[in-house]
């Protein structure tokens, strides 16, 4: 049989799109613990890291929150999570996603896991709110790191240990929607799978270097033999 290998998948625009959730909660937690007006806090967060999003928003608006920091994260864990238990039909999981991952957990060679900025807590609350959070049991998150390429070794090693299999960089694929999934992937060596279902289209991702770019992950077949061929 074949060494087993790791297939790492970012979540937002990813595998799902939660319609802006995350940073209406963020907003939503800097204004109760830090009094900063959700007006102020403008950054783009595709990406990046949870902690880099929050650093970003203090140097842009020079509100320090010093130890605060912790309260913001709880704050936005509980803000999260009630938003998602409400009904937003902009909410959807991408195209293909649930067929990918029911075949991709069937088939012997992979071993699931997760490469995302979100922090661990958060990412299992945005997963379980679309039923996918049973398909990943360990990942590389913004709660190891605020830089994203770091990541990578950090849910490889994590996969070794649970699968207790011998996996490696240079055969493990990393899969998303942005330039620094394609970055994160080749900062250890493993290969990049772009999808364009976020803001950057088929053109902009095939310029990062990926070794492949989809429109989506709607042809299940097709992805799978290219996971694992």
């Amino acid at each position: 049989m074949s060494r087993p290998r790791l297939l790492l998948f970012d979540i937002d625009q990813t595998l799902i799109d939660t319609a802006g959730v995350g940073m209406r909660a963020l907003r939503r937690a800097l204004e109760e613990v830090a009094g900063l007006p959700p007006e102020a806090v403008r950054v783009s967060p595709d990406g990046k890291t949870d902690p880099a999003i929050l650093s970003e928003i203090i140097e842009a608006t020079g509100h320090a929150i010093g130890d605060l920091e912790a309260a913001v994260w709880a704050s936005y864990a509980l803000y999260l999570g009630e938003a998602l238990r409400q009904v937003d039909a902009r909410r959807q999981i991408k195209p293909g996603v649930p067929a990918l991952l029911a075949a991709l957990a069937n088939e012997p060679q992979a071993r699931l896991g997760l490469l995302t900025g979100n922090l661990e807590h958060t990412a299992r609350i945005k997963l379980g709110a679309f039923a996918l959070d049973h398909y990943f049991a360990v990942g590389g998150f913004g709660s190891d790191s605020a830089d994203r390429c770091a990541l990578g070794p950090v849910a490889l090693r994590r996969a070794c240990a649970h699968f207790d299999a011998d996996l490696v960089a240079a055969e493990t694929w990393v899969i998303g929607d942005t330039p620094r999934d394609v970055d994160a992937a080749h900062a250890f060596g493993a290969r990049a799978l772009a999808v364009a279902t976020g803001r950057s289209d088929v053109d902009a991702l095939a310029a990062t270097g990926a070794e492949a770019v989809l429109p989506d992950l709607s042809d299940t077949q097709a992805v799978v033999t290219l996971l694992l061929s």
